[in-house]
């Protein structure tokens, strides 16, 4: 089953009885909906109908004794170590449904349901689960794309790349790689990016990046969580961890080259204060004013996604600049 890729209402009826407990009831032995009712404080007709639509889903079995959610299923949904765990996206999936119905309020006022970029938003663990997986389909071909263009034993630093996966394909592909994310997202990932021998740095990505001279800066599906001024200054604080020539790799939605960045710009007027989906020109023009050099653009095969590259000028580049 494609958890992420049920119909609207398959998707809210399994997200709402993950999140809230439903399925952790049925998961050892089989009960009864008045059980689980009584168990979690819910209503018995309630959860009754969920229960029996979720049988009828071919989550659970249903039986004399009463419900069990069926062994294919348990790894997937309820253990985070388990290769396809699949639980977080699905509960960010059935949140995102809900945000999207308050689309009115937020026309009528402008404003968010929830801002992602705020250091403390309150579903950082679900929001992190759910990108490291999404990230999965694509990781190995952006990973080689972003090496080819690098020296061997590259030093890369992945900005806002907490969630993992990327970083994860770079070291697989022989470089040295450091995660520079907010310090909740470091605490809660620390423990799986250094088992896979990749260094972290906790810190704010809108004041400061690390010292270095690394080989490129990654920056991974996060520039749409921004508006145009954040980003400008976000590519101009990159030149600093760069070496000279170094290689900036934005991995984005495009405006006119995918076919899903309008409808993400919605997703992001939803999700953050100032988000939103950008052209392949205004990418261009901000890294021109940051002093990046050969922008080029390749689409992520498979995805909807690009990588955007462009070049920290060498010293000679900026002398017959100044000449010029």
């Amino acid at each position: 089953m494609n958890y992420t890729e049920l119909d609207w209402r398959w998707a809210i009826l399994l997200g709402s009885a993950l999140r809230d407990g439903l399925l952790g009831a049925v998961a050892d032995r089989p009960r009864t909906s008045g059980e689980v009712a009584r168990c979690l404080g819910l209503d018995g007709r309630a959860v009754y109908v969920v229960l029996s639509a979720l049988a009828e889903l071919g989550v659970l079995d249903e039986g004399t004794d009463g419900y069990l959610l069926r062994e294919e299923h348990r790894g997937p949904l309820l253990r985070p170590d388990h290769p396809g765990y699949a639980g977080q996206s699905v509960v960010h999936r059935f949140e995102l449904i809900g945000s999207w119905t308050r689309l009115p309020e937020i026309l009528r006022t402008g404003e968010p349901v929830e801002d992602r970029t705020a250091p403390d938003f309150a579903d950082a663990a679900t929001f992190i689960g759910a990108m490291r997986r999404g990230a999965t389909p694509g990781a190995e071909a952006v990973a080689a794309s972003v090496l080819a263009r690098l020296p061997e034993d590259p030093r890369i630093l992945d900005v806002g790349g907490g969630p993992g996966t990327n970083a994860e394909a770079f070291a697989r592909g022989g470089a040295r790689v450091t995660v520079f994310d907010l310090p909740g997202v470091i605490d809660l990932m620390g423990g799986t990016l250094h088992a896979a021998g990749v260094e972290t740095i906790a810190g704010d990505m809108n004041e400061t990046l690390p010292e270095g001279s690394f080989d490129a800066v990654y920056f991974g599906n996060t520039s749409h969580m921004y508006g145009p001024r954040d980003n400008r200054e976000l590519f101009a604080r990159m030149r600093g961890p760069l070496a000279p020539g170094g290689l900036l790799a934005v991995r984005e939605f495009v405006r006119g080259l995918g076919d899903d960045a309008a409808l993400f710009a919605v997703n992001m007027l939803v999700t953050t204060a100032r988000g939103n989906t950008y052209t392949a020109d205004e990418y261009a023009e901000w890294l021109a004013q940051a002093g990046y050099g050969g922008v080029e653009f390749e689409p992520v095969p498979g995805r909807s996604t690009y990588l955007i590259f462009a070049r920290s000028p060498r010293p000679a580049d900026a002398t017959e600049a100044a000449r010029a």
